[in-house]
């Protein structure tokens, strides 16, 4: 009886340190209704987070209702039906493939929106909610990645502040307008299955972009892309650029006028990485010849000829593709 009085005299904040080395699902099973007290220690814990599918059995749903209120990260991996509402400090949500009643849902589902901080969605049409996004209708929002997008020509564009990091697959070029919409964005990666640069029909600066990543299917990417891109475009403190590209190119890629971009565009510039093809036949520098080029901006590059004769040029440091990597775990990223 001794012992469960020197317990009961603990404060609360000895019981939250200790629960923060414990499961949601050990507590629940083991202090769940040991009193009024406990279970209100239990429901003021804060940053959980939780998966959710639609397999889940009873007992699970129960404990995910009973923590409700401590919940900041859910991610829901298939058509799990879930009530968004009920979870007031959500502050993460990841959909691994949302059908559309989820995205509907969590549209309609508002009391959500002013506090969140990140969102992933993969799912076969994200228009609507990526016409949602730009419209200033999440105050808090810092992160976003969105795949699958179709044509987002009616999208308002509104000027949307809080957006620091923006991850899109799309079919269309749409860099100038997420650059509009989002002044303050620092971290800008984008899968474009068919990028065109003969989109960029209007000259946007941008002051606060340091990262920027292009992937595409077609066409290859060459320098003079690239030139065309920073010719419609002024990003004067970008540090980290990186291209990707799955289709082999007929066009030599010319270092020397890369890094004359560079110099002209891009004064800042501390990273450059990419993966891309030259087809069977076409001519490029030697390795060490680009390396000279620049004191680190090369000293990464990899050459590697295929069997069909298509020679890859890499960065050997290269992350995995925006389109195939693995959906990121929450965090609140600080960028410089």
């Amino acid at each position: 009886m001794s012992d469960i009085m020197q317990l009961e005299s603990l404060p609360n904040e000895i019981f939250l340190d200790i629960f923060d080395y414990l499961s949601l699902v050990n507590l629940h099973q083991s202090f769940k209704g040991l009193n009024q007290r406990i279970n209100h220690i239990l429901q003021s814990l804060n940053h959980r987070s939780i998966q959710l599918w639609s397999t889940n059995e009873k007992n699970e749903i129960d404990m995910h209702i009973f923590f409700a209120a401590s919940i900041a990260s859910i991610d829901i991996n298939d058509e799990c039906d879930v009530n968004l509402n009920q979870y007031p400090k959500m502050h993460s949500l990841t959909y691994t493939y949302a059908t559309e009643s989820q995205v509907q849902h969590f549209l309609l589902s508002k009391f959500c929106h002013n506090d969140l901080k990140y969102l992933n969605v993969t799912s076969d049409d994200l228009s609507l909610l990526f016409k949602y996004m730009f419209s200033n209708k999440f105050s808090s929002l810092n992160q976003c990645i969105l795949r699958n997008i179709d044509s987002l020509t009616t999208c308002p564009w509104r000027i949307t502040p809080s957006l620091h990091s923006v991850t899109v697959c799309s079919d269309e070029n749409i860099i100038p307008s997420i650059l509009y919409s989002c002044p303050n964005l620092k971290n800008l990666s984008l899968f474009i299955f068919h990028y065109s640069s003969t989109t960029l029909t209007s000259f946007i600066y941008h002051s606060h972009l340091k990262r920027l990543t292009i992937e595409m299917t077609e066409p290859a990417w060459t320098v003079q892309a690239i030139h065309m891109l920073f010719s419609s475009t002024e990003i004067p403190h970008l540090i980290s650029f990186r291209i990707f590209s799955y289709e082999p190119s007929l066009i030599p890629f010319n270092f020397v006028q890369l890094m004359d971009i560079f110099n002209r565009r891009l004064p800042n510039l501390r990273r450059f990485k990419c993966d891309i093809r030259l087809s069977k036949g076409v001519e490029t520098m030697n390795l060490k010849i680009i390396r000279d080029l620049h004191s680190f901006l090369f000293i990464y590059l990899k050459f590697e000829y295929q069997s069909d004769g298509i020679l890859r040029i890499y960065t050997d440091n290269f992350e995995d593709s925006i389109k195939l990597k693995e959906n990121p775990q929450y965090s609140i990223i600080h960028y410089l």
